[in-house]
């Protein structure tokens, strides 16, 4: 009798213990739970905010601002002017500064690295977030620059009745010594017979170039785009051309790469998509009956600002990189710029900005006391930089 009560004992104890594990393990996932939609609807506010003001965390002055341009560079800026250029992070320290003189500077950024070339002339220089890494005096006048995340240098170029593509690397070592050391490969086109460059875009990955050239043909114009690949894709290719494409009765003038394997050429009045993770395919082809005024783009997006007709307002237009459409909407903002930064559309003029989420929604919209030179994002949610003639600021939108 003893040994039976004290094996139901036993078994009361376990079945308790039991009990005991489930009821912890259910309360651990209800906690867990709760923690996770606690947190999901905070991110739900806390991205869909529409601002009303804002506070100036931190400011740094600003020098020589009326011959500066600036550019945004991941969490920082770069200010660069016709004597040199400097990079300045969230904090308002100082990353690096180089040196230079160029009549018209020209720049762009991709990853860790900025390229800053004078159009018109033979000069570039390349810097990472250490500071200058290259100069390059080319052989040809530049038109366009593009820089890739390892460093790799796409430079338009032309003379006389020729046109260049060269893609250079950073080696600040062999630089200053010879132009020809730090050339990859070279296209050479005569204007006349091949057509004139309109534009060029370069991968992230630095082995992927697309050039759009526009031609005469028959009394009609034709657009031209010729896909590169410099990798080991294209070794097996005749010039390294991998693709193109043709349109009759189309000025291109715009192109550029979304995300490494996708890009997006803009015509007049429409655009296409192409994948390119080695050989281009057209995925998507909108054609519009408005032409197009501005457009924006990133790695997730493409956009274009559509001309209002017999007094109607601009419209924005937003697409996924397979072509859904995903935002239409009327603009009556007068903006002198306009990009997109993640889920924000960002647009300033001298004086007013308005910041506008990918779902249509108004997140920002205010007019400065003092112009505007530029409006940055620093965390794509509630943090820009604010540069006027006096300043750069870092500031926070509030409610």
């Amino acid at each position: 009798m003893a040994r039976e009560i004290e094996g139901q004992t036993l078994r009361d104890y376990g079945n308790r213990k039991k009990r005991y594990r489930r009821i912890r393990t259910f309360i651990i996932c209800m906690l867990l739970l709760a923690v996770v939609v606690v947190g999901l609807v905070y991110w739900y506010r806390l991205t869909n905010m529409s601002y009303q003001n804002y506070e100036v965390t931190n400011t740094t002055p600003n020098t020589g601002e009326y011959t500066a341009n600036y550019i945004s560079y991941g969490n920082s800026v770069v200010k660069y002017s016709k004597d040199g250029a400097v990079a300045i992070d969230e904090n308002g320290d100082l990353l690096w500064n180089g040196s230079y003189e160029m009549m018209d500077p020209i720049a762009d950024t991709c990853g860790d690295y900025v390229v800053i070339a004078d159009r018109g002339s033979k000069s570039l220089y390349i810097f990472n977030q250490k500071g200058e890494v290259g100069n390059i005096t080319t052989l040809y006048d530049i038109v366009k620059v593009e820089i890739a995340k390892q460093g790799v240098v796409a430079a338009l170029m032309e003379e006389g009745e020729m046109s260049y593509t060269k893609l250079y690397y950073a080696d600040k070592s062999v630089a200053a010594s010879s132009e020809d050391s730090n050339v990859l490969c070279e296209i050479e086109l005569n204007v006349n017979e091949d057509g004139y460059p309109m534009d060029i875009a370069l991968s992230e990955d630095g082995e992927k170039l697309i050039v759009i050239y526009l031609t005469v043909t028959s009394g009609e114009l034709v657009s031209n785009i010729v896909f590169y690949n410099f990798g080991e894709v294209g070794q097996s290719k005749v010039d390294r051309i991998t693709g193109a494409y043709i349109y009759e009765g189309s000025i291109i003038p715009k192109v550029t790469f979304l995300n490494n394997d996708v890009a997006c050429v803009y015509k007049e009045d429409g655009f296409m998509l192409y994948s390119m993770p080695e050989i281009p395919k057209l995925i998507h082809q909108e054609d519009l009956k408005s032409k197009i005024t501005s457009v924006i783009h990133s790695e997730k997006y493409t956009g274009v600002v559509l001309e209002g007709e017999e007094g109607t307002p601009r419209q924005i237009l937003l697409y996924d990189l397979k072509g859904n459409k995903v935002l239409e909407q009327e603009l009556d903002f007068e903006y002198d710029k306009i990009f997109l930064s993640g889920d924000d559309i960002i647009m300033y003029d001298n004086l007013s900005c308005r910041i506008i989420k990918i779902n249509g929604k108004e997140k920002f919209q205010y007019t400065f006391a003092a112009n505007i030179s530029a409006l940055y994002p620093i965390n794509n949610l509630d943090r820009y930089f604010l540069i006027n003639a006096s300043e750069i600021s870092e500031i926070k939108l509030a409610e």
